[in-house]
């Protein structure tokens, strides 16, 4: 029988989470609001203009998500503050900036594994309509406390299909796909892989 027709049983009566463990059973879907300016846990839970997080894994890829054009997106897979495995997605200007902290960390011989990222909403200015809008910057605020568990997990789980499919024919959601040559599909025509 296919394992994704096969029923999961959720587990009501296991409660808690022993210090420094991850809740790993599913992954918590984060979002940078860039228009107010805070974090959310999916699409409506408000969580503030900051987030930690103990980076997984990291992975640059096009896609056309949230109703935006076709692009290039940074998918992080990261432990949250509540100590749930998570994901994020981050685009234009947060995108370089979590790429340059790993690019100065890496000048330094140092990995972003292990450590503490604060991930800061910063509210910025567009030239193009004098509006404004939030960029997240990233800075190194400690050593992880998750550190022991993420390194067992990625021993263990971690491979790139951790990822979401996020380039390639599929269904992005606005109703449309996207070609690998990143031609748009009319609507209704985009393809799961």
């Amino acid at each position: 029988m296919n394992a994704v027709t096969q029923p999961i049983e959720i587990a009501l009566d296991e409660t808690g989470l022993p210090e420094g463990q991850i809740l790993a059973d599913s992954i918590r879907q984060w979002r940078a609001d860039c228009q107010s300016g805070q974090f959310k846990i999916g699409a409506a839970t408000m969580r503030g203009p900051r987030l930690d997080m103990e980076v997984v894994g990291a992975q640059i890829s096009s896609g056309e998500f949230f109703g935006y054009r076709l692009q290039t997106w940074l998918a992080v897979v990261f432990v949250d503050p509540d100590g749930v495995l998570a994901s994020i997605l981050f685009k234009t200007e947060s995108l370089d900036n979590f790429d340059e902290l790993r690019r100065q960390y890496r000048l330094k011989g140092e990995t972003l594994l292990g450590k503490t990222i604060r991930a800061t909403m910063s509210k910025r200015a567009s030239r193009a309509n004098g509006e404004s809008y939030y960029a997240v910057e990233f800075e190194v605020v400690s050593n992880g406390k998750y550190a022991a568990a993420i390194a067992d997990f990625r021993q263990r789980h971690y491979s790139p299909a951790l990822f979401r499919l996020l380039s390639g024919p599929v269904e992005n959601g606005n109703g449309n796909g996207h070609q690998t040559d990143g031609q748009a599909e009319p609507a209704g025509k985009g393809q799961k892989k």
